[in-house]
């Protein structure tokens, strides 16, 4: 547990873009005596070695036996997390908190329930941070500075070790903000999973077309700040998509509403009878916040 603002021991599975910069954050901060990795790749917890992002690799968690760390932090696609815990969570010790950083959170708190026994508590987290980029060698300690990082307060999580979570992530640098997982499920739908398809939607709209090659070369900023989202893992995604599907539906059935009344009205407008017409515009009168 967390003692005088540091984990004794910290256990990070996934040793990519985001474990990585969990690791490097509690290391600037000082917030774990030991940290250890565990990953499916051994190529990925040998980088993790070698750019001293992890102290050692848990063993436990590939050789059997049971895991002597105090925090567990998942950071995988949700799909591996909702496996990880049931495959290992028996080779997490009693009184460990484990806390993850998948993208949904329903299904996970389900796993979660399933999976682990009362003696181990689950935090439910979701760090609103990232990059197109992958691997550990992108991983940098100030990922969460000033990021919004979602807790699920729910049954699961006690008092005590939702605290200890909180204070680790708001010693790192983010923006703590609790909410339970059919809010976050919801709000991500919104905010995070309808901007991911419709960039992708908007990349393949240009790059199907025969006439591709040429609309690239002039396209500007715009485009390119549009479809960076694009070029996320497709793995990572086909779990969001499958663990979230009723959210992002009605996210993208409200998108649409407003999609179809922008060409109904460019209909309108360059209609014969447009004479005397004029265009509002009215999905540009939205002022941001």
């Amino acid at each position: 547990m967390l003692t005088n603002m540091k984990w004794r021991r910290v256990t990070v599975v996934g040793c990519g873009l985001m474990g990585g910069s969990f690791a490097l954050a509690l290391r600037r901060y000082s917030l774990a005596e030991r940290i250890a990795g565990w990953d499916v790749s051994t190529g990925a917890l040998d980088e993790a070695l070698r750019l001293d992002v992890i102290d050692e690799v848990d063993e436990a968690f590939g050789a059997g036996g049971v895991s002597d760390s105090d925090l567990i932090y998942l950071a995988m696609p949700v799909g591996e997390i909702i496996k990880f815990m049931g495959e290992h969570g028996s080779r997490v010790k009693d009184g460990a908190v484990i806390t993850d950083a998948g993208s949904t959170k329903k299904e996970i708190l389900n796993a979660a329930r399933v999976h682990l026994s009362k003696e181990k508590i689950f935090v439910g987290g979701h760090p609103v941070a990232g990059s197109h980029l992958r691997g550990t060698a992108h991983a940098r300690a100030e990922l969460f500075t000033n990021a919004p990082y979602i807790l699920v307060d729910d049954s699961r999580a006690n008092e005590k070790s939702l605290a200890a979570v909180k204070q680790t992530l708001e010693l790192i640098g983010a923006r703590v903000v609790l909410m339970s997982g059919e809010e976050h499920d919801h709000t991500m739908a919104l905010v995070s999973h309808l901007p991911q398809l419709l960039s992708s939607a908007l990349a393949k709209t240009v790059s199907s077309r025969p006439d591709a090659q040429t609309l690239l070369e002039v396209a500007g900023t715009g485009f390119r700040d549009m479809t960076r989202l694009a070029e996320s893992s497709w793995e990572m995604w086909r779990d969001i998509c499958k663990t979230n599907a009723a959210p992002i539906a009605s996210a993208l059935d409200n998108l649409i509403h407003e999609l179809i009344a922008v060409r109904d009205e460019l209909a309108e407008f360059n209609s014969k009878e447009s004479a005397n017409l004029s265009f509002t515009g009215s999905l540009f009168k939205i002022k941001s916040t």
